[in-house]
């Protein structure tokens, strides 16, 4: 399926950036990211999976295959950076593990490596459907690191938003487990795990065996944020895409 994308740069530049949205957003996600990212040089591409902003809906169609089968036909499939947010982070790993995406490097925003049953990611979206607020104002309140144009951003995403088709994606995939799987694409593809402060999708504990796994530097812990750390501070995000690329001396901002 071929996906709905925003692009930020020039088509021709040396390096290009892929950035997977998570669960009920949309590439709006990325309007700062996008640009930042742009002004260093890179081509930019935000695809919207299927059943998410302008992207078709697929009813019954929403299997883990099938969505990351959509990216190779959307974006470039050896992107110099490919940013997963979420559940975008398992999009991306799936898409290394396939074949499918073939990035330079990866960062993972706290990802959700693992459910264990159905019932937590239900319950999650149950949740967020009666209470998460729905106007620019409310978001700021809930969110007040964020800026505007972010909470615009998230405001039009749940506008689109079907939750029954939100719930095929993300509780009817489950349960799912790629912890050892990012320990295999981490062994070729130079990767960073960028998490809140503290993080319900990788627990300390996971955290933990994964820097004992890959280094220290692999697990990033970024102080006053939740799970929208770029939104929450995207100096320090863009901070940690340099470090991951080599690019100490390349503006990200």
């Amino acid at each position: 399926m071929k996906l709905n994308t925003h692009v930020w740069g020039d088509h021709s530049a040396a390096r290009s950036a892929v950035l997977i949205h998570g669960v009920t957003s949309n590439a709006a996600s990325w309007v700062r990211v996008g640009p930042a990212l742009a002004a260093a040089g890179y081509y930019v591409v935000a695809p919207e999976l299927r059943g998410h902003g302008a992207s078709p809906r697929a009813a019954g169609q929403y299997a883990l295959d099938l969505m990351v089968g959509d990216l190779s036909e959307s974006v470039p499939v050896a992107p110099t950076l490919l940013i997963g947010h979420s559940f975008g982070g398992v999009m991306a790993i799936l898409a290394i593990k396939q074949g499918l995406l073939r990035p330079r490097f990866l960062a993972l925003e706290d990802p959700v490596l693992h459910f264990a049953d159905k019932d937590t990611p239900a319950r999650l979206l149950k949740h967020d459907e009666l209470n998460y607020p729905r106007d620019r104002e409310a978001i700021l309140r809930a969110n007040p690191k964020w800026l505007p144009i972010d909470a615009e951003g998230k405001v039009e995403s749940l506008g689109s938003v079907d939750w029954e088709h939100m719930r095929q994606i993300f509780a009817e995939n489950a349960p799912w487990d790629l912890r050892a799987d990012l320990r295999e694409v981490a062994q070729f593809v130079p990767t960073r795990l960028i998490l809140p402060e503290e993080s319900f999708y990788v627990p300390p504990t996971d955290a933990a065996a994964i820097a004992s796994d890959l280094g220290a530097r692999a697990v990033v812990h970024v102080p006053g944020t939740n799970h929208s750390i770029h939104r929450d501070d995207l100096e320090a995000f863009l901070v940690i895409l340099r470090d991951l690329t080599g690019e100490a001396g390349a503006p990200l901002d």
